[in-house]
């Protein structure tokens, strides 16, 4: 008898010993993927914040080729645009080249858009000069700094999704205006006429009391300069035979004279304005301004300081921040609009990390502010040049440095001699791209709110500015999702089943506390407006979300659908069950998940109000398949 309880014994423990061993080695394994998950985490987010990760790997000869025309071709474009911008934005030129160079480096490690080549833009210099003007020069470069650091945060915070409550008539708005305000501005620079006011209309009305001291040389100069554009431009558009050899020779050619346009313009012009100077009698003038202000080589790198001495006053950081006003969060609210509207526009998919390109600006600005740079970003011209260079990566942001750089090195003595009305000219046919009135004539037919917000937005950015016009589009586009909010759309009619009526209330989205007041008075006007006392039915298989509020605004209705002149039942059809929680239990309230329950509540009710007979009562539920209440129980209600 004592073997067997030995061997029972033994075998017990061997099983017991093997359950352990198992329960040891599954949470092995739980541990282990423990691990391989968080370490798969780790490498999702490096991916995500180091973006050249995600395709630097597969870089090859091809692509490095493409590149580099691509960053040559650039080189190429960002120098007289930059040149021209920095004038735009009330600074001296030399202060573009500083703007154009270093935040291709930043955005090659971390920016998620091939095509965006970082640099100063019309439209930035545009909001700058609004916020500079009139005061001293450290205050542009204060401003880029604090810019990004307000970039830097919102992208830390995932704030990005902020950008997509703008709606794309406020976007198409936005720029239309700034490309008028920017060609506006420039005008004035091709006649040769010098003025500085604030406001569109302060400018026009200067240009036409000024008119009479327009220069004939500049707007010679200026003219000239606008034709070669477009000619150029329109090069393009002539394609020869791809099967032969000299015809793709041609057409590769063709489109890079194309797209060096403005290289090629500047060169022109400044080899000219040298020959007129060289061959002139000494402190004689040539006839169209020249850039004066450029100073030759690199700068030294330091973060701007944020006490600033000039017109016998010390300003303070506070100051400072006072002086620059929105100004601050007007640049990233722009200067993330522009790189956003690239990516829709020219990649594939059209889709953006906006936290990462947020996060991203804010480098490059807080970055470029130490070598005295503008407020920064992608910009719709070279965009376009990018895109048809065959650009592959941000690479081409590197060669396109260097050029700068070198440039900067050696030849910015010679960026003396390039006419001012020639820069304003690139100005101009570079941002002539973004007028777009086709948008506004399509709304009117199409869609007539969207057409008054693009109307409402556009003209505040012409008359009151662009940072004022962008915040009233916004606000107008915030101001129509609050009254969705309070205004959602609801059908109410009268339902019959099996010749049974009810209220059908079917709200068609989520309900929220701004709308509930709105669904309790269309249902409690439809109770009104009935013959009988039926049952009101909510179908809220279309409610996504519910909050407390509004829970307790469908309590509150179903407390006022049980007064005495009414006692009507309030059901709550598909509710999630996650919002029932929400709501108070009340005797007139019920839920009810499906369609023969439904028919149930509806059959109960229309008995309790004498709608239909005992008889038909028994029948119904018979076919339902439901306990009937006892005659006593029906008898006392």
């Amino acid at each position: 008898m004592g073997s067997p309880n030995i061997v029972e014994l033994e075998t017990q423990c061997l099983n017991s010993i093997n359950n352990e061993t198992k329960k040891i080695h599954n949470n092995m394994i739980v541990i282990h993927n423990v691990r391989k998950s968080r370490k798969a985490k780790a490498k999702r987010w490096i991916k995500n914040r180091f973006h050249i990760l995600n395709w630097i790997e597969d870089y090859n000869l091809h692509f490095a080729f493409n590149d580099l025309i691509a960053g040559l071709t650039l080189g190429l474009t960002i120098i007289p645009e930059s040149i021209a911008c920095a004038r735009l934005a009330g600074l001296p030129s030399h202060h573009g080249l500083y703007s154009s160079f270093i935040g291709s480096f930043v955005y090659l490690i971390f920016g998620t858009v091939a095509k965006v080549l970082i640099g100063p833009t019309s439209l930035v210099a545009l909001v700058t000069v609004q916020f500079t003007m009139g005061k001293p020069i450290q205050f542009a470069f204060i401003l880029t700094f604090l810019a990004g650091v307000v970039e830097l945060l919102m992208g830390l915070l995932r704030l990005g999704f902020i950008f997509e409550f703008i709606s794309m008539p406020v976007i198409k708005a936005f720029s239309t205006a700034t490309a008028v305000l920017v060609i506006e501005s420039q005008i004035k620079v091709i006649l040769g006429i010098k003025y500085l006011v604030p406001g569109f209309v302060n400018s026009i009305q200067n240009l036409i009391y000024k008119l009479e001291e327009a220069r004939a040389g500049d707007a010679v100069m200026g003219t000239c300069s606008l034709v070669f554009l477009i000619l150029l431009k329109q090069l393009d558009r002539i394609h020869f035979d791809e099967m032969k050899p000299s015809g793709r020779y041609l057409n590769v050619i063709v489109n890079y004279i194309s797209l060096s346009k403005n290289g090629f313009l500047v060169i022109i012009c400044a080899v000219a304005s040298y020959i007129w100077v060289s061959n002139s009698p000494e402190n004689e003038e040539p006839p169209f301004r020249l850039s004066t202000d450029v100073v030759p080589g690199m700068p030294n790198f330091s973060f701007p300081s944020f006490t600033v001495e000039a017109n016998n006053r010390t300003y303070t950081f506070l100051d400072i921040c006072s002086e620059l006003g929105m100004g601050i969060f007007v640049i990233p609210f722009v200067s993330l609009l522009t790189n956003i509207s690239i990516a829709k526009a020219l990649t594939p998919k059209g889709l953006v990390n906006a936290s990462q390109e947020l996060f991203t600006l804010g480098l490059c600005n807080i970055m470029g502010s130490g070598v005295q740079s503008m407020p920064t970003c992608g910009a719709f011209s070279r965009a376009a040049i990018s895109q048809t260079s065959g650009i592959k990566t941000s690479i081409a942001g590197i060669y396109s440095s260097f050029v700068v750089i070198f440039a900067m090195s050696l030849l910015t003595p010679y960026f003396t001699y390039i006419p001012e009305s020639t820069l304003a000219a690139i100005l101009m046919v570079a941002i002539v791209t973004l007028i777009d009135f086709k948008i506004p004539i399509r709304l009117w037919r199409e869609s007539k709110r969207d057409f008054f917000t693009w109307l409402l937005c556009f003209s505040a950015c012409v008359v009151f500015g662009v940072e004022v016009g962008l915040f009233f589009g916004i606000a107008v586009t915030a101001a129509y999702l609050l009254y969705l909010w309070a205004r959602p759309k609801i059908r109410v009619k009268i339902g019959e089943i099996n010749g049974m009526q009810y209220v059908h209330v079917t709200p068609n989205h989520g309900m929220y506390f701004p709308g509930i007041d709105h669904l309790r008075e269309r249902t409690l006007k439809a109770c009104i407006e009935a013959k009988f006392r039926i049952p009101v039915v909510i179908d809220c298989h279309n409610i996504t979300g519910l909050d407390y509020t509004a829970a307790q605004g469908i309590s509150k209705l179903a407390v006022e659908l049980e007064d005495e002149n009414r006692s009507q039942a309030l059901v709550l059809f598909k509710l999630n069950v996650k919002f029932q929680k929400l709501i108070d239990n009340l005797n007139n309230l019920v839920f009810c998940e499906t369609e023969e329950k439904l028919k149930e509540i509806l059959t109960q009710e229309s008995l309790r109000n004498g709608f239909i007979s005992l008889k038909d009562h028994v029948r119904a539920s018979i076919d339902l398949g439901y306990k009937l209440n006892t005659l006593e129980e029906i008898t006392d209600e």
